[in-house]
């Protein structure tokens, strides 16, 4: 088993294109040069009109294929996915590693496999723990389902190392959880972009811009910075916040911004296409979550010079550390927040060379991908051997 190239299979469903889709295509895009081969299997959403990471995936030139689902447990996406197993193990001539990226496609994998136990080497189950969304009863019941399903796969790998002590009180052994940081393919700076933009927008050269880049839901706390940021613009008429993404609480977020009386101080851009120009144009990242793992747009946000202010949760504080001009607040410490917000207002602009660098040295995608190449032989020489033995 030598210098094998493994066959990983990254199972993905997904309602958009948010910080872990983006991971997936990273590492799915990143694998080849890290002596490994990607397919991306995206598992059908009938309720969106749109599959925009297997959109995304084909268009940029992926080994991608959409499974079919069409709700509750669907046996055709079970078959479909034993026989992407099955096809890369008859191409390859050993099992595919199946590497999958959040609940459903955890059990459809699990699913998938137990019909391959007569094969005599299974094909190995990885999970990335990419963070846990539990604002309501029935996403706490997902996360229970999930955490107990999860001690059958063969590795677990976290983003943050807050998740370990999690996984450990649900019964997973330690030998079974790897720390694998996230990785990204870096972004850099667009200027002419962010000036076209910058005009486009009607934003004068002295406005501040914080730009708040998430998916509009409750953990990320935005209701808390529209109030932090409220008092902030009262004081100074420069500064201006960008609410960059879409979600659920968008209507409620536009209603509060109108009951502040925030006006054309707060933008909601939706969904962009065009983040290189938003984070050059952005002065100051925020992002006040109340939960997080290891978040793409702060990596991005690094990558491309841009000083931080974040909620110290997960893994944030930890990535802020390597940076000049980084800071953390108390999650949900809405005072805390317009505090930083105002001394940030103080400080004359500056970017964040030493945070850029970091994540360039140590944050790409191809240094994610090396370390799970190395974790998908392991496994499959671990298989190899019991078989042999």
């Amino acid at each position: 088993m030598t210098g094998l190239r493994p066959f990983a299979l990254q199972v993905r469903s997904s309602a958009g294109l948010y910080g872990a889709d983006r991971v997936v295509l990273a590492l799915n895009r990143a694998l080849d040069r890290g002596g490994a081969r990607g397919r991306l299997l995206s598992i059908n959403n009938y309720r969106m009109h749109e599959q925009a990471l297997h959109d995304t995936a084909s268009a940029s030139g992926h080994d991608a294929v959409l499974l079919p689902w069409r709700g509750r447990v669907d046996a055709t996406t079970i078959g479909a996915l034993a026989a992407q197993i099955g096809a890369a193990r008859s191409r390859t001539g050993t099992p595919p590693v199946v590497h999958v990226h959040d609940y459903k496609s955890a059990f459809y994998a699990w699913l998938a496999t137990r019909r391959e136990h007569h094969a005599g080497m299974p094909a190995p189950l990885v999970a990335t723990l990419h963070g846990w969304v539990e604002g309501s009863t029935a996403l706490r019941l997902y996360t229970r389902l999930e955490l107990a399903l999860l001690r059958r796969f063969d590795a677990l790998v976290v983003v943050s190392e807050e998740q370990i002590g999690r996984l450990a009180r649900a019964g997973v052994p330690r030998s079974r959880i790897r720390h694998i940081d996230n990785g990204i393919d870096c972004p850099t700076r667009d200027e002419a972009a962010a000036a076209a933009l910058r005009m486009q927008l009607g934003l004068s050269a002295d406005a501040r811009v914080f730009s708040a880049i998430a998916r509009l839901s409750s953990e990320k706390n935005l209701a808390m910075l529209l109030r932090s940021f409220a008092p902030v613009a009262a004081r100074h008429p420069d500064p201006v916040l960008l609410l960059v993404g879409d979600g659920p609480e968008r209507d409620e977020l536009e209603g509060l911004a109108r009951t502040l009386e925030l006006g054309e101080r707060v933008r909601f851009l939706g969904m962009r296409h065009d983040m290189p120009a938003i984070h050059t144009l952005t002065d100051h990242l925020v992002l006040p979550s109340l939960t997080e793992g290891m978040p793409l747009v702060v990596l991005e946000a690094m990558a491309c010079e841009v000083p931080v202010i974040a909620s110290a949760v997960g893994d944030i504080p930890r990535l802020l550390e390597r940076s000049a001009h980084g800071r953390t607040v108390p999650p949900g410490d809405a005072a805390a927040l317009e505090a930083a917000l105002e001394s940030a207002l103080a400080a004359p602009r500056a970017r964040d060379i030493a945070a850029r660098d970091h994540v360039r040295e140590r944050h790409g995608a191809q240094a994610m991908a090396a370390e799970y190449v190395a974790l998908y032989r392991d496994l499959l020489e671990r298989r190899h051997a019991r078989r042999a033995s």
